[in-house]
């Protein structure tokens, strides 16, 4: 449109002009994506804490069982009563452990090894309310006797007390028998007995079995230094030196029995081969 105005001629210009609408809301130019923005972290914000309840502390993961299998010396009831009493304590202060997801292993573990010394045992999680327990006892070594206790015991010298000793069993593993003045048995059931001591007596019994005209009655540990001694059944006491390979102090006993005792084995007192090819005869 052309306005004449005198002689000049004047043209109109309608971009610099604001021609915004007064009746209609502008939005400014950024509010949007700000708005989205803060309708996204809310929703991730919720979506977290809802996934923190469902996941640690919703009743769908709560322990409700727990499966016991490898035991015989002890009552599947006496370790899931451990394991249920830990379900009771904190996590992460406060969160309880009866949640699947938050019950710890490791410490189920260190409390069942230390109350039944365990060979092993293996925790393991059934989604979503269950525990799976698998364990290794340790197997019977020897019966040890001290005084008239008789116990179970494992190649590493601990107690196994869960189960009375069998009277067919004191023929089948070896009897160690204490004759110290004091007692043997230390914490945690371990037998206090120096590993070069234990190590000789179950090596002796080894090369013992090969003679069956052999028949131990029971091994002595008491106060003599570096001295184990065998009862023999229908025999001698007959006295071994622990510093000593077994396997020689056997076949010196072996051959003085032949070549010397003979029949005349049930009639002998002691035996001494702790002083090397001096062997003493009562």
């Amino acid at each position: 449109m052309i306005i004449k105005r005198g002689a000049r001629r004047i043209k109109k210009d309608y971009q610099h002009k604001s021609l915004q609408n007064p009746f209609f809301h502008q939005v400014k130019k950024g509010t949007a994506g700000r708005r989205f923005f803060k309708y996204f972290i809310s929703a991730g914000v919720l979506l977290i804490i809802v996934g923190l309840w469902f996941f640690l502390a919703a009743s769908f993961w709560r322990i409700q069982t727990v499966k016991v299998s490898g035991v015989t010396r002890v009552a599947p009831g006496e370790i899931e009563k451990i394991i249920f009493q830990q379900t009771k304590e904190r996590r992460y202060l406060i969160f309880r452990q009866d949640n699947l997801f938050l019950f710890n292993q490791e410490a189920a573990i260190e409390k069942i090894i230390a109350a039944y010394n365990f060979a092993s045992l293996e925790i393991s999680k059934k989604w979503p309310r269950q525990l799976e327990l698998i364990v290794g006892e340790k197997p019977y070594a020897f019966i040890f006797q001290e005084g008239t206790n008789l116990f179970y015991a494992s190649r590493d010298a601990y107690l196994i007390k869960e189960v009375p000793v069998q009277e067919e069993d004191k023929q089948k593993y070896l009897l160690l028998e204490n004759r110290n003045p004091t007692s043997l048995i230390g914490e945690k059931d371990k037998i206090l007995i120096k590993d070069v001591y234990l190590n000789f007596i179950l090596n002796l019994a080894d090369n013992l079995r090969a003679y069956p005209e052999l028949t131990v009655d029971r091994f002595i540990v008491d106060q003599e230094f570096n001295t184990i001694k065998v009862k023999f059944k229908d025999g001698p006491l007959v006295y071994f030196n622990t510093q000593t390979a077994a396997a020689d102090q056997v076949n010196r006993l072996v051959l003085v029995k032949k070549e010397k005792i003979k029949d005349n084995f049930n009639k002998i007192n002691y035996i001494d081969l702790r002083y090397g090819g001096r062997i003493f005869i009562n």
